[in-house]
Parts: C-alpha cells; sequence; structure tokens
C-alpha cells in the first residue's frame, strides 16, 4: 500500500498513504470510526480493516463495532458517539 511513515507506531498517519489508497482509507476512517475528530490518524485496528479489503480475507467487523459502541455507552462522559453507517 505504500505507507511512508514509521510502522512500529500504533497511530499510522492517513497522509502517509499513496494517492491510490487515501480515498480508499479516508472512507473506512470516516465509515467505522468511534470518534467523532481526528480522522486524520488510524489506530492499528483501522489498519487490519482495511488492510483485510485489499487483500480480501475475511474479518470479524461486528466484533469492532459491538465494542466501541459498547464503550461508548459505558463510559462516563455521556456523549454518545455512534457509528455513521448504523
Amino acid at each position: 500500500m505504500g505507507y511512508n511513515g514509521p510502522l512500529n507506531n500504533a497511530k499510522y498517519l492517513k497522509a502517509c498513504f499513496t494517492k491510490p489508497y487515501k480515498f480508499f482509507i479516508h472512507s473506512v476512517v470516516h465509515t467505522v470510526s468511534h470518534r467523532k475528530g481526528g480522522c486524520d490518524v488510524m489506530k492499528d485496528y483501522q489498519i487490519c480493516m482495511v488492510t483485510a479489503l485489499v487483500l480480501n480475507k475475511k474479518y470479524n467487523f461486528s466484533i469492532i463495532v459491538f465494542h466501541y459502541m459498547k464503550e461508548n455507552i459505558t463510559s462516563k462522559s455521556r456523549i454518545l458517539v455512534y457509528l455513521r453507517f448504523v
């Protein structure tokens, strides 16, 4: 995918990917993100999602979706952030 940044970080920058993958990554981050802001940084589980989609491998998206929905409901802050596709 042509990532031009440090590979050992827990956060990956969307700007460090090559042009053909930037829009695809942008779409995945905005669709499956559980946060309101910070859409330029990808966490490691989001990289696993993108990699599974690019390589056409099986990946259990529902575990991540339900994990972060549960985390939003049980957090101390009462601002609930739902997934954009739900």
